[in-house]
């Protein structure tokens, strides 16, 4: 602002003011610092303390020249308020800024004083003086003062505010959730840990309980006590104390009866403890949930896939029985190949090729069932891979010639080591083999390539084969899909050899993936499998197969028991080198073994009138004879057959249809064994 030149009785004071005003300024600056009440200053610097102080020495000065005026006044006290905002700004407190001020007119009326004393000024001159600049502080005053204030109220509308604003938001927050928790089916309720009384906040509460809404909450041990099944009860309370000890989220199912009618009802709870500042538990908050009909419907899904396991495990077993018969007498012809004209020999490879293919079947439908609730458990041990490629190669190989493909391996010289259940990765490899030969078009090649990659067992199976479309790739392995085949040709098998080799595969801890470069461009699958930490036995460790075949072994004496008689008398001429004895029930297998004492009883499980189970038991308890090695010979593979047939003192359990090579190759080494005896 321009400053006129003073005028008027204290124009001499508001020049000696001016000309002072830096004392002045060092004075208050020393008296600020050191008043322990004014805390703010502390965190100012001089600069900051100061940067408004001219403009009020000029108006101290004006005050002492000017004739009062309303213009005046309102220059006082817009400077006042300016400083009093400023102040505000840092933190100041009501009385800091008072302090600050009054200390400011300490410091000029003594500089005034100083000014006076050197003069020889009338008494009530030197008075008016002093009144002037009481006059201007207080007015300076009481305007920082009104400002301070105006800022404090605007601070607190505007926190209120702001607190209206949050409480609106969180009503219409609790209201939403009141309405969704409705529409969901929710109750909402909290239990006070201090006071111990509950408060449900809405009505859902009352009607999952049965609980009279006039009745009020139930408290959350009478919850337990009479709301909650008696055999759920304790469970409740130890996973509630559990999860209240560990500061975690509440979540259970239990079951209930309700309040009135004590109709049984199946609930789910989840809710969240609250602690106070010093980890002391103050509530529990949640939601509970009637899901009586979802637990009925989860039930009833249960039992239907019960049903279906057993209705696969019945059909099995139906399925096995004729395909036993058929495949020894497939057998029986390969045998007496010698002797019988070409179109014998090609029905006998047609025979034994699609008895093969459709126990294949039978063994995948089974294995769905057996992964899908996890039934399946592996037999490991340390093998070479490539054993494992060989007896799948070995498997396919009727298929593959027949369609005229040509396969080729490329692997590596030495083993590769894998810890893994030898009939299941043969079991992964043929069917990937058996997927390349289905959708490869006649004469056409597969390559199967098998090597160690960083550390890890590495097959791949290429083929020249249809190919599959890329959007198709990513759900190749899922249960009974098949891709699209190309235009005039069917679709082919059940879609289930792939999806049960990836859960294998998973099962052993590696992995598979598939890649084509479009429609008739062929498919690889590869699969990876982690290398055992220990080598593969050798040779001299192993079974000496070839060496016991050429061995010379004894005739064992044979009980074959089956309802089916095409089963049974089929057995016999594939057991022809041995002395054999059949029976079509349990009664008549119990007869005959009183006058033939037989070495090994093949049994089969589901007879007529007495079980396999129970011939196995009464041969097993007959007094002063020795029990036959038994051998259960059934269409029955579930993990529980297995166990039941071990229970029963069988010490074999063949599912059918059973390779007629691994029969005869167990009984030469029960007839090896015998005879050591």
């Amino acid at each position: 602002m321009t400053i006129a030149p003073e005028s008027g009785p204290y124009a001499d004071l508001a020049v000696h003011i001016r000309f002072k005003r830096w004392r002045i300024t060092r004075r208050w600056l020393r008296a600020v610092r050191s008043d322990p009440s004014i805390e703010q200053a502390d965190r100012l610097t001089n600069r900051q303390l100061f940067d408004l102080l001219p403009q009020l020495y000029d108006e101290i000065c004006a005050a002492l020249t000017a004739v009062p005026s309303s213009v005046r006044t309102a220059r006082i006290d817009f400077d006042a308020r300016q400083y009093a905002r400023k102040r505000w700004m840092h933190g100041y407190q009501l009385d800091e800024l008072y302090r600050e001020l009054d200390l400011l007119q300490v410091s000029v009326q003594q500089v005034v004083r100083e000014y006076f004393a050197n003069t020889l000024s009338p008494r009530d001159e030197q008075a008016g003086a002093h009144r002037i600049i009481e006059s201007f502080f207080s007015a300076t005053i009481h305007g920082a003062i009104r400002q301070l204030l105006d800022e404090q109220n605007q601070r607190i509308s505007a926190s209120l505010r702001e607190r209206d604003r949050a409480l609106a938001a969180r009503q219409e927050s609790d209201e939403r959730l009141r309405i969704a928790a409705g529409a969901a089916g929710l109750g909402i309720f909290e239990w006070n840990a201090v006071t111990r009384q509950g408060v449900w906040e809405n009505a859902r509460m009352y009607e999952i309980t049965g609980q009279p809404i006039d009745a009020g909450p139930l408290p959350n041990e009478d919850f337990m006590r009479e709301f909650i099944h008696p055999d759920d009860a304790a469970a409740y309370v130890e996973r509630y104390l559990a999860d209240e000890h560990a500061h975690r989220p509440f979540h259970m199912v239990f079951r209930a009866f309700r309040i009135g009618d004590r109709a049984l009802r199946v609930l789910e709870m989840h809710g969240r403890f609250r602690y106070d500042a010093h980890g002391v538990l103050h509530s529990f908050v949640g939601t509970l949930a009637d899901i009586t009909t979802r637990a009925n419907a989860q039930e009833a899904l249960r039992e239907a896939d019960r049903r279906k396991d057993v209705f696969l495990a019945t059909l099995a077993h139906e399925l096995r029985n004729p395909l036993a018969p058929i495949r020894n007498a497939a057998h029986v012809l390969k045998a007496t190949s010698g002797q019988l004209p070409p179109t014998i020999h090609w029905v006998q490879a047609v025979i034994e090729r699609q008895s093969h293919h459709l126990s294949h079947l039978i063994d995948d439908l089974l294995d769905v069932s057996r992964i899908t609730t996890g039934r399946i458990n592996l037999k490991r041990e340390v093998l070479d891979l490539r054993d494992a490629i060989g007896r799948a190669m070995e498997i396919n190989g009727p298929a593959a010639g027949l369609r005229r493909h040509r396969i080729f391996l490329n692997t590596r010289a030495t083993p590769i080591p894998v810890d893994g259940d030898r009939t299941r990765l043969t079991q992964i490899l043929s069917n990937l083999i058996d997927n390349a030969i289905k959708y490869t078009d006649d004469g056409g090649e597969i390559h199967i390539c098998a090597e160690v990659v960083s550390g890890r067992a590495c097959v791949a199976v290429k083929d020249s084969g249809i190919g599959v479309a890329a959007a198709e790739l990513p759900a190749l392995f899922d249960l009974f899909m098949q891709a699209t085949p190309p235009a005039g040709r069917a679709r082919d098998g059940l879609g289930i050899g792939l999806f049960v080799a990836r859960k294998l595969i998973d099962m052993h801890g590696g992995s598979i993936s598939v890649a084509s470069d479009g429609i008739g461009k062929g498919c690889e699958f590869s699969i990876t499998l982690p290398l055992a930490v220990v080598p593969v036995p050798s040779v001299a460790d192993a079974p000496l197969i070839g060496d016991e075949r050429a061995g010379h072994t004894r005739r064992l004496r044979i009980l074959i028991v089956d309802d089916n008689r095409d089963a049974a008398e089929s057995l016999a001429l594939v057991l022809d080198m041995h002395d054999t004895r059949t029976a079509v029930d349990g009664p008549s297998a119990l007869a005959l073994a009183e006058q033939f004492d037989a070495d090994v009883a093949l049994l089969d499980i589901a007879l007529p009138g007495m079980s396999g189970h129970e011939i196995a038991r009464r041969l097993a308890a007959r007094a002063q004879r020795v029990c036959p090695v038994l051998i259960a010979l059934t269409g029955f593979s579930q993990p529980e057959d297995f166990a039941r047939s071990r229970e029963s003192g069988f010490a074999h359990h063949l599912v059918k249809p059973v390779s007629p090579e691994v029969l005869i190759d167990l009984l030469r080494t029960i007839a090896r064994t015998r005879q050591a005896q």
